[in-house]
């Protein structure tokens, strides 16, 4: 009551995995930098004996939090013992459908179909950065299952329809759910999401030296390609809709496209001028917005990834210590997916990412935009990749 109390010392004690950075990110822009610390420390917080999407509120680990999650820990340790469990985690979670549990483990049953397609991603990546090609061989039936389950969903225009369950794509304001306009029948994003993995698909089956399995996920990218154009293309804006009758469109659906690698230079051109100059369109959050930067990085886009860095950058001036789930209202402040720009600082800007399998060559091209100075050190497989930049 009216005691005085006196509080002599405050212990806290910290349980995580001790996900610890090796790599190395410095430039002439202290904007840049002080995203590491509270990007790096939200990836920490929700790297346990799995990893998790949030400390606080689910505790669960998600397929589509955690491929960003394993991009930014296959950048900056060698430690590779989360992303491998993760993988064969979501490979144990498949239902008799063939898709991916969303979250596992856990006792839930809940799709999210296309974080079945971000499982696929995780093996790409794994591959790409790390190799293995036994650890990804073993993978491959799972891959093709998934796979096979959505070509069940077509339609008989060859377009993929939404598979039942939640089929969210991101937490925009404007979409009920996080579920994006069509998703109730035929998106164009889910379409094109399907398109992306099947390429990635193509490319693992390539270094494993498959062939006839690489062409039938070629080919069926290319026809599902050609289908999603047909119907979705906007030849005014220069952009791809959401939904068939072409009322909505937005980021998503551009950045998935982009990537697919199944774009002519001409639509890709436009796609890259209206992403500058569309207001009209919604824009990707947090998560989301790793895609975007990955599209920015194939179109060259350098300085709209620095405008769209505006949301990491302002975490600091706001006291936060990790990165929240989503723009305002945030609900959790400390969610993993959003690390990802670090994979981005070695990935894009200073441009070091593998040429093959495994890492075994690599493309080198850097994408400072305004910066004068840019240095970093990369872990790699077989050690180090150490770069210093002056423009």
């Amino acid at each position: 009551a009216d005691e005085p109390l006196t509080i002599e010392r405050i212990i806290l004690q910290e349980t995580r995995y001790p996900l610890e950075m090796e790599s190395s990110f410095t430039c002439d822009d202290e904007k840049l930098n002080n995203v590491i610390p509270i990007a790096y420390r939200g990836l920490q917080m929700c790297a346990h004996e799995t990893y998790i999407d949030c400390p606080y509120y689910e505790q669960l680990m998600y397929s589509g939090d955690t491929r960003l999650q394993m991009l930014t820990t296959l950048t900056t340790t060698h430690d590779d013992h989360l992303p491998r469990k993760a993988i064969e985690t979501f490979e144990n979670s498949r239902l008799p459908s063939g898709l991916t549990r969303s979250l596992f483990p856990g006792r839930s049953l809940q799709i999210i179909a296309p974080f079945s397609l971000a499982w696929i991603g995780m093996v790409h990546d794994f591959a790409l950065w790390r190799g293995d090609k036994d650890f990804v061989r073993r993978r491959m039936p799972s891959v093709r299952n998934v796979l096979e389950a959505f070509m069940t969903f077509k339609n008989s225009n060859g377009l993929i329809e939404c598979p039942p369950g939640w089929n969210f794509i991101d937490w925009v304001p404007e979409w009920f759910d996080g579920v994006p306009y069509g998703a109730d029948s035929i998106s164009s994003i889910i379409n094109w999401y399907v398109v992306y993995a099947l390429s990635l698909a193509a490319r693992i089956e390539h270094w494993l030296a498959e062939p006839e399995l690489k062409e039938r996920w070629s080919r069926l990218a290319d026809e599902i390609a050609k289908q999603i154009t047909d119907t979705f293309w906007d030849s005014k804006k220069g952009l791809f809709a959401d939904d068939p009758a072409k009322q909505h469109f937005s980021e998503h659906a551009q950045c998935l496209a982009v990537l697919s690698g199944k774009l002519y230079a001409e639509k890709q051109n436009r796609i890259r001028h209206a992403l500058l100059s569309e207001r009209n369109i919604t824009r990707t959050t947090i998560s989301f917005t790793h895609y975007l930067f990955e599209a920015y990085h194939d179109l060259n886009l350098i300085d709209a990834f620095f405008e769209r860095m505006d949301l990491w950058f302002n975490l600091h001036s706001l006291g936060f210590k990790t990165t929240p789930e989503q723009p305002e209202p945030t609900r959790s402040d400390c969610h993993g997916w959003g690390s990802h720009p670090i994979y981005h600082y070695f990935a894009t800007i200073l441009g070091i990412r593998p040429d093959s399998m495994g890492f075994s060559s690599v493309d080198i091209r850097p994408q400072p935009g305004r910066l004068k100075h840019i240095n970093g050190k990369l872990v790699h497989p077989a050690g180090w990749i150490e770069v210093d930049f002056t423009f």
